[in-house]
């Protein structure tokens, strides 16, 4: 980040200790305020602190104002406050040069998700790998960019999810081309699969010599294809006398092979 870099070499030889990295977590903070309304306030305190050294001829000790200004500027009081002698070295490398770099860092833009379940906003990083794993995805199927691999997204997802990027699987795959590794039939199936590859290992995954072949193609096709629908059936839980079961079970009539 500009911004960071820019103040981790204003902050050089002035003698704070962890500079580097305690103006990556200051600046960090800075933009958590909304609209970048922090960095702008603190860009205006250091044009205002060089502007007085300016006119006070340049000198290389600060007053005690501009010291004290100095203090509640940097840093905030997220690594202490800076000593007398560190606020004059810091004084002394105001310039032309370093003011220009910190009020002309342009800040890169960021992505912050979060997660909202029944009306509940829980922060991205405090969010459950399946909380995650859901909103990652609901994010990319809803860009129309280029082709889009993931792999064995229902690790992470419980079935009321999967049925839901199910839907937007269905309304994306117009405007993008969707490639998904799964074992799970419900991607398939329900999200209309324009093709299906079914593969299988060829060795034990844990045997395999080297340069062995590990899997094979079983069957490729298109989804109404009968050795693709059966291959899929196959691998359902329980194949097709469990899926007939719980049919019956639940009452769905007419269905079968």
């Amino acid at each position: 980040m500009e911004c960071v870099s820019a103040f981790c070499s204003l902050m050089e030889g002035t003698g704070v200790r962890g500079a580097d990295l305690g103006c990556e977590d200051w600046v960090k903070a800075l933009f958590k305020v909304p609209g970048g309304a922090a960095w702008k306030a603190l860009c205006d305190e250091m044009i205002e602190i060089y502007r007085a050294r300016i006119l006070a001829g340049s000198p290389t000790e600060p007053g005690a104002d501009a010291a004290r200004v100095l203090r509640e500027c940097i840093f905030r009081g997220q690594q202490g406050e800076l000593t007398d002698r560190q606020a004059a070295r810091l004084f002394a490398k105001l310039t032309d040069q370093s003011v220009g770099l910190v009020i002309s860092a342009v800040p890169k833009d960021s992505i912050q998700l979060t997660y909202v379940s029944q009306g509940q906003r829980i922060p991205f990083e405090r969010a459950s790998p399946g909380q995650q794993a859901s909103a990652l995805l609901e994010l990319l199927l809803r860009q129309a960019a280029g082709t889009l691999i993931v792999d064995q997204p229902e690790d992470d997802l419980d079935n009321r999810v999967i049925m839901h990027i199910v839907n937007r699987i269905k309304t994306s795959k117009g405007s993008r081309q969707i490639i998904f590794a799964t074992h799970n039939a419900n991607l398939v199936v329900n999200g209309d699969a324009d093709k299906v590859v079914t593969m299988v290992a060829t060795v034990p995954e844990d045997r395999a010599p080297a340069g062995t072949g590990r899997i094979k193609v079983l069957v490729d096709g298109a989804i109404d294809t009968p050795a693709v629908r059966d291959a899929v059936t196959d691998i359902m839980e329980g194949g097709q006398a469990a899926f007939d079961l719980r049919a019956r079970k639940y009452g769905f009539e007419g269905v079968g092979r």
